[in-house]
C-alpha cells in the first residue's frame, strides 16, 4: 500500500512540472507580440508628428486670413480703395487655396492616424483575448495541479523518509517535492505577470480607443473646416467677380463725380471771386468816402482855423483901436495937467491883461492790448505757440491729416488748397476765428454730415463754412463744420467759436478744412501756423 501512494506522489509531481513548463512557453509568445506593437507605435508618432507641423501652418494661414479679411472690410465700400481691396482679395484668395490644400493633407494625414490606431486596436483586442484565454487556461491547470496535489495527499517530509525503501529513493523523494514546489511558486508569478500584462494591455488598449474617438472627431471638425474653407473660396471667387464689375461700373461713376466735383468748385470759386470783387469794391468805396470824410474834416479844420485867425485878428485890430483912444485919452488929460501949473502932479496907469490864446487839446487812447480768450488760453495750455497774427483754428486738436498741396487720394485727387486738421475724438470740437474780422459768408445748410467718398454738392464742397474777411484781401475759410453759429456781416474777435467739427460737404470723416488766402491766392498755412 506504501508503494502505491508512493508511486501517485510520483505521478502527481511529473503532471505538475508538466503544467508548470507549458505555463513558461506561453509567458515566451507575450514578450515577442509585444515587440511587434512598439514598432507600430513607432509609426503613430511619426504620422502624429507630421500633423502637429502641418496644423501649424494651417494655423498661420488662419491668422493671414483673417487680417486679410479686415484689410477687405475696410476697403469695400471704398471708391479710393478699389485697387487695394481687388488686391487684398485675390492674396486671400491664394491664401485660402493654400489653407484648403494643407487641410487636405491633415485630413489625409488624420485618416492615416485613425486607421493606423484601428489596426493597433484590433491588435491588442486579439492580444488581450489571447492573454485572457492563457490567464483562463492557467488557472485551470493550477486547479488541476491542486487535484493533483490532492489526490497525492498532503505528506510531510517525515512521511517520504518512512516511505522509502533505501536512501537513495529518499533522496530521490526529496528532490522530487522541492522541484515541484519551485514549479508552484514560479506558475503563480507566471499567472500574477500574466494578468498584470493583461490588465495593462487592456488600460492602453482602452486609452487608444478613446484616442480614436478624439481623432474621429477631429477629423469631423477638419472636415467642417475643409468645407469651409471651400465655401469660402467660392465666395472670394464670386466676390472677385463683382469687384471687378463694380469697378468698371464704379469708374463711370467716379468720373461722373469726378466732373461734378469739379464743376462744383468752378462754380463755387467763381462765386468767391465775384465776392471777393464785392468785397474789393465796398472796401474801395469805404476808402473813397473815408479820403472824402477825411478831406471834409481836413477843410473844416482849415476853415475854423482861418476863423479863428479872422476873429483873433479882429480881437487884435479892437484892442489896438482901444489902446490908441486910450491913449488920446491920456494925451489930453496930461496936456490938462500941464496948463494947471499949481496942481499935483499925478499920473495913473490903467493896465490890463488880456488872455488871446486857447489852448485845446484832446487825446485819443485806445486800448489794444488782447485778453486771451477762453479757446487761446486752451492753445497755450496745449503748448500750442503762435507764429503770425493767426491762432489754430481747432484748439486741442492739433493733428494735419493732409497738408497744402498736391495729393492722389481717389476722388480727392488734385491740389489741396489748405490743411486738414483730424484727430480720433475731433467731431463737434470748437471752431474759432484764427483772427479778428468780419464774416462774408456763411452756408449753413449741408443735412450730409457723414464720412463720404463723394461729393454731396453741398457748399461747393465745404459742406458748412464760413469765411472771414481780416483786411487787405486776407481771409480765412472753415469747412465740414456741422453747424456754423455765427452770421454774415458779423464781426468776430479773435478766438471767438465759429461752429463746431463735422463731416459735411466732401468729407471722408471729421476734420476741419482751414484756408489762408491773400488776395484769392490760396497760401500755405504752414506760413502762419506751428504743426
Amino acid at each position: 500500500m506504501n508503494k502505491l501512494t508512493g508511486f501517485k506522489k510520483l505521478v502527481a509531481c511529473t503532471a505538475a512540472v508538466l503544467i508548470c513548463a507549458s505555463a513558461f512557453s506561453g509567458a515566451d509568445s507575450f514578450v515577442m507580440k509585444a515587440d511587434v506593437a512598439n514598432a507600430a507605435s513607432k509609426e503613430l508618432k511619426e504620422n502624429k508628428q507630421n500633423i502637429t507641423d502641418t496644423q501649424a501652418s494651417i494655423e498661420e494661414l488662419i491668422a493671414k486670413q483673417e487680417e486679410l479679411d479686415k484689410k477687405i472690410a475696410e476697403t469695400k465700400d471704398d471708391i479710393s480703395a478699389e485697387e487695394e481691396n481687388k488686391a487684398a482679395i485675390e492674396e486671400q484668395i491664394i491664401t485660402v487655396q493654400k489653407t484648403v490644400m494643407s487641410l487636405t493633407d491633415v485630413i489625409s494625414q488624420t485618416n492615416d492616424e485613425i486607421k493606423a490606431l484601428e489596426a493597433s486596436i484590433a491588435e491588442k483586442e486579439v492580444q488581450v483575448e489571447e492573454k485572457h484565454e492563457q490567464i483562463v487556461e492557467g488557472v485551470g491547470e493550477f486547479k488541476e495541479r491542486l487535484k493533483a496535489m490532492y489526490v497525492a495527499g498532503n505528506n510531510t517530509y517525515s512521511d517520504i523518509i518512512i516511505g522509502s525503501s533505501d536512501f537513495y529513493d529518499m533522496l530521490m523523494k526529496v528532490e522530487l517535492v522541492k522541484r515541484v514546489a519551485e514549479h508552484d511558486d514560479n506558475m503563480i508569478d507566471s499567472l500574477i505577470e500574466l494578468k498584470d500584462q493583461y490588465e495593462a494591455d487592456e488600460a492602453e488598449l482602452n486609452a487608444e480607443k478613446a484616442e480614436l474617438e478624439v481623432k474621429q472627431e477631429d477629423l469631423e471638425t477638419k472636415k467642417q473646416a475643409h468645407e469651409n474653407q471651400r465655401d469660402k473660396l467660392q465666395m472670394l471667387f464670386e466676390e472677385s467677380e463683382i469687384a471687378l464689375d463694380d469697378m468698371n461700373a464704379n469708374k463711370e461713376i467716379y468720373e461722373n463725380n469726378l466732373a461734378m466735383i469739379e464743376q462744383n468748385k468752378k462754380e463755387f470759386e467763381k462765386e468767391l471771386d465775384a465776392l471777393f470783387e464785392e468785397r474789393m469794391a465796398i472796401q474801395a468805396e469805404e476808402k473813397r468816402k473815408a479820403d472824402e470824410e477825411k478831406a471834409r474834416q481836413e477843410e473844416l479844420r482849415r476853415q475854423e482855423e482861418e476863423r479863428k485867425r479872422q476873429e483873433e485878428e479882429k480881437q487884435r485890430q479892437e484892442e489896438a483901436e482901444r489902446a490908441r483912444q486910450e491913449a488920446e485919452k491920456a494925451n489930453q488929460a496930461a496936456a490938462e495937467s500941464q496948463s494947471d501949473s499949481s496942481s499935483d502932479n499925478s499920473s495913473s496907469t490903467d493896465s490890463s491883461s488880456i488872455d488871446t490864446s486857447e489852448s485845446i487839446a484832446s487825446e485819443v487812447t485806445e486800448n489794444l492790448s488782447d485778453t486771451p480768450s477762453d479757446n487761446l488760453s486752451k492753445n497755450a495750455q496745449n503748448g500750442y505757440q503762435e507764429i503770425s497774427r493767426f491762432t489754430w483754428p481747432v484748439p486741442g486738436h492739433y493733428h494735419v491729416s493732409y497738408g497744402f498741396g498736391y495729393r492722389n487720394a481717389g476722388v480727392l485727387t488734385g491740389n489741396h488748397g489748405g490743411i486738414d486738421i483730424y484727430d480720433a475724438n475731433i467731431y463737434n470740437a470748437e471752431i474759432v476765428a484764427a483772427d479778428a474780422g468780419t464774416v462774408i459768408r456763411v452756408e449753413n445748410y449741408c443735412t450730409h454730415d457723414f464720412g463720404k467718398n463723394y461729393d454731396c454738392g453741398c457748399g461747393g464742397g465745404y459742406g458748412r463754412y464760413c469765411i472771414i474777411d481780416h483786411g487787405d484781401g486776407v481771409w480765412t475759410v472753415y469747412g465740414h463744420a456741422n453747424n456754423i453759429v455765427v452770421s454774415t456781416n458779423q464781426y468776430v474777435e479773435k478766438g471767438q467759436v465759429l461752429g463746431y467739427v463735422g463731416s459735411t460737404g466732401h468729407s471722408t470723416g471729421p476734420h476741419t478744412h482751414f484756408e489762408v488766402q491773400i488776395n484769392r491766392v490760396k497760401q500755405d498755412p504752414a506760413n502762419y501756423l506751428s504743426y
